[in-house]
């Protein structure tokens, strides 16, 4: 007994101590110093590096040259008031939803209200031919009443994907306030064949609801007939997640999944800028969409989870002309999910000229490297699989092949094994492509939509 009680008595003062070390809640830092550690905010949730892919640039060589920007969350340890809800459900109940899709469809927003509480805004549209609002944003009051006027949708009509959408976006604006996570969330199962269907002018309308409104967008898309390159881009261009759901019966599951993430936001508006040097260009980046403006590079990733991740990789080109040591000032924004307040950390990046090329050779980092051959694998992946889709199936294991060697190389050269992985994926498609060519439509579709939705997890760096 003496014994336990000693023990006990160690553990208390054990957690006395740890918890005098702590830093106070709602302390937040704004650090401008690229000598200081910058990649930690006091709430030592959200951790953050920037890195380059050579710590070197070859002068006059005209390479390329690499940052890579990698957001990590760490998980929430003790009970927190959760970030509140303003969601729009945006139901397709098109003809093509009877029977199991639209069952499980309601069997999913049921779900969701039953998940809510009387601080969130819920609201639910459906639409076929024509838009209808069943229950209009509001603070959750009275789950039986929903519930019933869930179970009212019927399947009927045509595809207006355009009106569904943007009434949930209407929905959530008219109840929008600070601090809450604004979504909509649209399922379909079918191609836009009424109101704005081309898909560019349906990219605009996305990208302009985020960028004026900050409402996010995720897109479930369901069975074999639905664009699923739509989907995915709207979805990149809303900021938030594209599904596939390959049978109606998991409906709900992705359903849960997207949100699980939703009633764990730590940070919200969360946005990375690179400030360039004077006569460098960004010519791409891999990862998310981004903007460019008096010299800045800004990628928006709106909401980030309590166990989430980021991953960001630019590619940058100097002029020639330059002989100068290149200096990046890098920084990470966002509003922390608790305390409603604004955090601004910073870090210097620097990269020198050389003349060596063993120098340069040396400089490379290997992690830089790694991420750069996966996100360009996955782009070739992706050409690949549009290949497939326009029946070019010979020109498509041709490149394949080349495309396959390649990372082969990289995978063994970084001793990598998500390299490795994504070649054993490319080259289970490859063997795939002539029993694609002789399969029934749907099959292929589903086969093809599967394979890509796999592609966007690897592009987008997703967490298990």
């Amino acid at each position: 007994m003496r014994i336990l009680l000693i023990a006990a008595a160690l553990f208390i003062l054990g957690i006395v101590f740890l918890m005098a070390g702590q830093p106070r809640k709602g302390a937040r830092a704004t650090i401008a110093d690229p000598e200081q550690p910058s990649d930690i905010d006091t709430s030592k949730l959200i951790n953050w590096s920037v890195k380059p892919g050579n710590a070197w640039y070859l002068r006059g060589a005209n390479d390329a040259i690499y940052l890579y920007v990698q957001v990590q969350s760490g998980e929430i340890k003790q009970q927190k008031p959760r970030t509140p809800l303003n969601v729009s459900l945006v139901l397709d109940r098109s003809g093509s939803m009877r029977g199991d899709k639209i069952r499980y469809a309601r069997e999913a927003a049921k779900f969701l209200v039953n998940q809510l509480n009387s601080e969130d805004y819920l609201s639910i549209v459906n639409y076929d031919d024509d838009v209808e609002v069943t229950s209009p944003s509001q603070l959750i009051k009275n789950k039986e009443y929903l519930r019933k006027s869930i179970d009212k949708i019927m399947d009927r009509g045509s595809t207006n994907l355009s009106g569904g959408m943007l009434e949930g976006y209407t929905q959530v604006k008219s109840t929008k306030k600070e601090g809450y996570v604004n979504r909509v969330l649209l399922l379909t199962d079918g191609l836009a064949n009424t109101g704005v269907t081309a898909p560019e002018d349906l990219r605009k309308i996305v990208e302009k609801k985020y960028t004026d409104e900050g409402i996010a967008l995720s897109t479930f898309g369901l069975g074999a007939d639905y664009n699923e390159d739509l989907l995915t881009m709207l979805a990149e261009t809303g900021r938030a997640n594209y599904y596939f759901i390959d049978s109606p019966d998991k409906i709900p599951a992705l359903f849960a999944s997207e949100l699980k993430g939703l009633l764990s936001v730590v940070a919200q508006n969360a946005l990375v800028q690179i400030d360039l040097p004077a006569g460098v260009k960004c010519e791409k980046v891999y990862g998310y969409p981004h903007e460019i403006k008096d010299g800045k590079v800004q990628i928006r990733f709106n909401d980030i989870y309590a166990k989430d991740e980021k991953a960001i990789l630019l590619k940058l080109t100097a002029s020639p002309a330059i002989n100068e040591m290149l200096a990046f000032n890098c920084r990470l924004k966002y509003t922390d999910a608790e305390t409603v307040k604004e955090v601004s950390l910073e870090k210097g990046v620097l990269v020198k000229p050389t003349g060596s090329a063993s120098l340069y050779k040396e400089g490379e980092d290997k992690q830089v490297q790694e991420m750069l051959a996966l996100f360009e694998s996955a782009e070739e992946f992706d050409k690949l699989m549009a290949d497939v889709d326009e029946g070019r199936y010979e020109g498509a294991k041709a490149e394949a092949a080349i495309s396959m060697q390649k990372l082969e190389l990289r995978a063994a050269s970084y001793d990598s094994e998500k390299l490795r992985e994504q070649h054993a994926r490319m080259k289970t498609y490859v063997k795939s492509i002539d029993s694609v060519r002789t399969m029934q439509d749907s099959d292929r579709k589903i086969y093809q939509k599967s394979n890509k939705a796999v592609n966007y997890e690897v592009k987008k760096q997703k967490r298990n």
